[in-house]
């Protein structure tokens, strides 16, 4: 595909939401990236065992549901948050996009 710069005024309203919006988004996944980077690097071990997720569950302050282990929450959080960047950072053909994100949304609210 050819290079094409798309020129607009952000100084004008319609042009601010637009430049808003585009931002907004870039910081979004460029927000998730690093979450998921730094959960990553406080697992410790391979991240199969909800024990591996002490840190995380520290740092983030994920509470338990009743009975369940230390460390459910957070391990659950980070397939949850790995899951949906993978979708929106692949260039793979991926499906249920708009599904995977408002299920994050709606998890962690």
């Amino acid at each position: 595909m050819a290079y094409v710069k798309i020129q607009f005024s952000d100084g004008l309203q319609h042009g601010q939401i637009l430049r808003r919006a585009l931002s907004n988004l870039e910081l979004g996944r460029e927000g998730l990236e690093d979450i998921v980077a730094a959960m990553a690097l406080m697992i410790d071990g391979d991240g199969s065992n909800v024990s591996h997720f002490g840190e995380v569950t520290s740092r983030f302050g994920f509470v338990e549901q009743a009975g369940a282990p230390s460390g459910t929450t957070a391990k659950a959080a980070f397939e949850e948050l790995n899951s949906l960047l993978f979708k929106l950072t692949t260039n793979a053909s991926v499906t249920d996009v708009l599904n995977a994100q408002t299920q994050a949304y709606n998890k962690f609210r």
